[in-house]
């Protein structure tokens, strides 16, 4: 017998992972402070 194959499901763009100092000015305040703290846990990168 032929096994099926389930086909992954794309749940749509991954995490944004680098910021540029630029995109944050926009930000509102609380999530500029959850972005900025995981820039200085290393979580995210902080692109000049």
């Amino acid at each position: 017998m032929t096994e099926t194959r389930k086909k992954p499901v794309l749940t749509g763009l991954p995490p944004k992972r680098y910021w540029h100092l630029y995109s944050l000015q926009n930000l509102q305040t609380e999530k500029l402070v959850k972005i900025v703290n995981k820039v200085l846990n290393k979580e995210y990168v902080l692109i000049k």
